[in-house]
Formats: C-alpha cells, sequence, structure tokens
C-alpha cells in the first residue's frame, strides 16, 4: 500500500482489508472516522510536504497567546501551561528536554536560551502530522476556539447584541485605543503609517487580511508608498464594524484583542430618536451619493480620501470611501457609499444627490 501512498499524495490512508475474509474491517472504521475527525487537507499540503497557510497563522496566534511574556519563546513553564490547557496533563521536565532536544537536532533555530521559538513550534506540529498524529494538532486548534475550516468557531464570535434596523455599532474606547496600540506595534519604521507588508504582518495571526478584497481595500486614504494612515487604519476598522460586526470581532480577536464583544461594541440610539431630538450621539455617519452618470461621484469619493480622480477605481457600481473629520472640536468618522439603490437611502444618516449642469 505504501507505494500508492507515495506515488498519490493526495490519499490519506490506504489500506487493505476483505469484509468476506474478516481482514482489518476494524481498522477500515478506525481510519474513515479520523479522516472525518482529524483530516489532513485543512492542515497539512502533501505535495509541498509543508503545513498550510491558514494552519501557520492559526498556530502562530496560538503561540502569541502563550507566550505570555511575549519574550518570543515559551520557557518551560509557559509549554507547561500550553500542555495542561490541551491536553489536562502536565510535561515532566525530561519530556520538556526531550521535547526541545528533538527540535534542537532537527532545526537548531527553533530553540532558543528562553525556550521553544515559533519555528520550532510550528515544526513539532508538521512533525506531529507526519507521523500521522494529527489528532494532537486538531485538538490544539479547537481548544482554542478553531473549527474545520481553521476559523475561530461561529458560537464564540456571534454578535449578541441586539439592535434595530436604524441602530448600528460602534467601537467603543476601549477598542481604539487597542488598535492604536496594535498600529504602533506594527509600525516598525515609526512614519506613522502600515506598508502593505507591515499591514500583512498585523494580519498574520488572522485566516487572511480582510481588506485585500472590496468593500475595504480602496475605501481609505494612503501615502504614495501605499501606506494606511493611522487615521486610515481606523477607518477601515470603523466600516467593517458598521457593514459586518461579526467578522470585525473577529478580527479583533485574531489580532489579540482579549475582550469580549460586548466590551468591543456600543450599540447607537435609533435615528428616528435622533432626528425627533434634533441631536446625535454617533461617532460614524453614514452619507449615501446618488447620481446619473458622469454627476462627479466618484470624483467626489476619490478628493474625500486624497486621490485624484483619474486614479484607478474597481468597475463595480457601488463603491467606498471613508475617513474622519474634524467638527466643532469633535473628530467624526464620515463614510461615503455610493450607489443606484434608492431603498438603502432609509439606512442612511445623510443623503447627497449630484446632478448634471449644462
Amino acid at each position: 500500500m505504501a507505494p500508492i501512498m507515495q506515488s498519490f499524495r493526495e490519499i490519506e490512508t490506504c489500506i487493505e482489508c476483505s469484509a468476506l475474509r474478516q481482514i482489518q474491517v476494524p481498522e477500515v472504521f478506525y481510519y474513515a472516522q479520523k479522516a472525518v475527525l482529524h483530516p489532513t487537507a485543512p492542515l497539512f499540503d502533501q505535495e509541498l510536504q509543508a503545513l498550510k497557510p491558514r494552519c501557520v497563522r492559526a498556530l502562530k496566534r496560538i503561540f502569541i497567546i502563550c507566550d505570555n511574556d511575549k519574550d518570543g519563546a515559551l520557557s518551560d513553564v509557559e509549554l507547561n501551561e500550553f500542555q495542561v490547557r490541551c491536553f489536562n496533563a502536565p510535561l515532566q521536565p525530561t519530556e520538556i528536554s526531550g521535547v526541545k532536544r528533538v527540535v534542537q537536532e532537527k532545526m537548531p533555530e527553533g530553540v532558543n536560551e528562553s525556550g521553544l521559538t515559533l519555528t520550532g513550534f510550528l515544526f513539532l506540529h508538521a512533525l506531529f502530522i507526519e507521523k500521522g498524529r494529527l489528532e494532537t494538532t486538531w485538538t490544539v486548534l479547537r481548544k482554542f476556539g478553531y473549527d474545520n475550516d481553521i476559523k475561530l468557531r461561529d458560537d464564540l464570535i456571534a454578535m449578541p447584541i441586539k439592535r434595530a434596523p436604524d441602530q448600528t455599532l460602534e467601537m467603543t474606547s476601549e477598542v481604539v485605543d487597542f488598535l492604536r496600540g496594535i498600529f504602533n506595534m506594527f509600525d516598525i519604521d515609526n512614519d506613522g503609517a502600515l506598508l502593505p507588508t507591515e499591514l500583512e504582518d498585523l494580519f498574520s495571526t488572522a485566516p487572511e487580511n480582510p481588506w485585500i478584497s472590496d468593500p475595504y481595500k480602496d475605501c481609505a486614504e494612503k501615502n504614495v508608498l501605499g501606506g494606511l494612515s493611522l487615521e486610515g487604519f481606523l477607518s477601515k476598522w470603523a466600516l467593517m464594524t458598521l457593514l459586518d460586526p461579526t467578522n470585525s470581532y473577529a478580527n479583533l480577536a485574531y489580532v489579540g484583542y482579549p475582550g469580549e464583544f460586548s466590551s468591543a461594541f456600543t450599540v447607537t440610539r435609533r435615528r428616528r430618536v435622533d432626528r425627533k431630538k434634533q441631536h446625535t450621539q454617533r461617532n460614524i455617519f453614514q452619507c449615501y451619493v446618488f447620481g446619473a452618470r458622469g454627476s462627479g461621484k466618484t470624483s467626489l469619493l476619490q478628493s474625500f480620501i486624497g486621490r485624484q480622480p483619474s486614479d484607478t477605481l474597481p468597475s463595480n457600481s457601488e463603491r467606498f470611501a471613508t475617513n474622519s473629520v474634524e467638527m466643532a472640536d469633535v473628530s467624526v468618522m464620515l463614510y461615503f457609499f455610493c450607489t443606484g439603490d434608492v431603498m438603502l437611502m432609509l439606512y442612511a444618516d445623510i443623503l447627497l444627490f449630484l446632478f448634471l449642469t449644462t
């Protein structure tokens, strides 16, 4: 059976059996169950013989969570705490030494004077998988809340807050302060902007960068090098919270936010109450832009985020732009949405109609 598996890497298990002669029938059911409960495909690329990117990103997040002193390595104490958390059993000192010895022999950079490094941690899991012990890595992932798609389970990120259609969610000051800290941490060159490589590093513990596609990709102001300022960074988070609070909270958790959903967001007062009182406490305002072709919708949105009208934009009909605006000693976030769907005006704070003039 081994030659077949070597020739066809996509085959996880190959076993010779016979129901008639009762040969290895229990083993068939065992491996079938194992393939369902602890599948190889989400974790390991058989062709490349390496952990898959999403698995690496999840394990990196777990490593950072367990690295309590943030020194870039898991000490013996931290390794033992990790073992107890995942497997409900401590490691003996000799076992910890044995683990580090195996890593150091195969990958010297996997261990340093402080303990097991991220490289060594990833190597161990690749080794477990290569030896057929997928249940070890799956147990670790599931203990930290991951599902079979290697994303946080829905019940961990579900929105527990009820709201009316004319209510929105905004980030609390606690989350804004957290994001400011994260921004400064990953602004390696201290130029006040996150370059694409720095932003990718920031989201390296998430399944993927949530801002690589619409509506977030080109919605905020960038510098000439493609760097995202702190204002642009916070604007994108505010927009994601407005459009998709569950995804916003999930990504907060991926990048290290320790709080609950309820501490991350606050619910705004209903719009009809604001209109009745002629006063609002909102910090995020939705401005929907309507107009005929050639009326200047694109130019308006481009200028709002510091771009020229001629700059390349996606060809879809709906476009987004978000930025902060200083108003009477208060900084508010204004979010422009260019659309042709007039029914959406029910959810707008501001309606803007552009007309062609002759």
